[in-house]
């Protein structure tokens, strides 16, 4: 008969020595003190690597949202620069009529009054009783130091015996414009 591959009689188990496991269990403790410090290295740079990505994506932003700031700051600053020189050049032209009730002679009138581009130069339509009125209105214009090349012109007598005549004068700018006179 054939010895068979299965026996009843139980045979003694072979041990392998013992330094073959000591040095299997060393190996695999080395192992792992080699890799974890590896993998813990590895983790940290990991998370330095993603901080860092962060930090440098809020300071992109930063820096976008500065230059937002800084082109709206220097919108802000044309404008008010703009509306200071705008307040600064206003003509007010009320000035005019201050200036003129308090040339104008008791016994004239003014009848027309027209102003350059410039508001420096004016000219008015005059109507006087007579010719001594429009003497003295004229010389109140020349005595005037904010009145300056005053010329007169169109003279004329109208039904009711009255001279009608017209003035153009240049006028200070300081009336039209106040803040020139800072």
């Amino acid at each position: 008969m054939k010895a068979s591959a299965f026996s009843i009689i139980p045979k003694v188990k072979e041990t392998e020595p013992a330094w073959v496991a000591i040095a299997f269990w060393s190996l695999i403790g080395f192992l792992v003190l080699l890799l974890a410090p590896i993998l813990i290295f590895q983790r940290q740079a990991a998370v330095l690597v993603q901080k860092k990505v962060a930090a440098e994506t809020e300071t992109e932003q930063t820096i976008k949202n500065n230059a937002e700031l800084s082109q709206r700051m220097a919108l802000v600053s044309q404008r008010l620069n703009d509306f200071s020189q705008l307040l600064k050049n206003h003509r007010l032209n009320s000035g005019i009529f201050v200036f003129l009730s308090a040339i104008c002679h008791p016994r004239a009138q003014f009848t027309g009054l027209s102003v350059d581009e410039n508001g420096s130069r004016l000219t008015l339509g005059l109507k006087t009783e007579n010719f001594k009125t429009l003497g003295e209105q004229l010389l109140i214009l020349k005595s005037n130091p904010q009145v300056s090349d005053v010329n007169f012109s169109g003279l004329s007598i109208d039904r009711e015996g009255k001279i009608i005549c017209s003035l153009s004068f240049n006028l200070d700018p300081k009336i039209i414009i106040p803040s020139l006179g800072l």
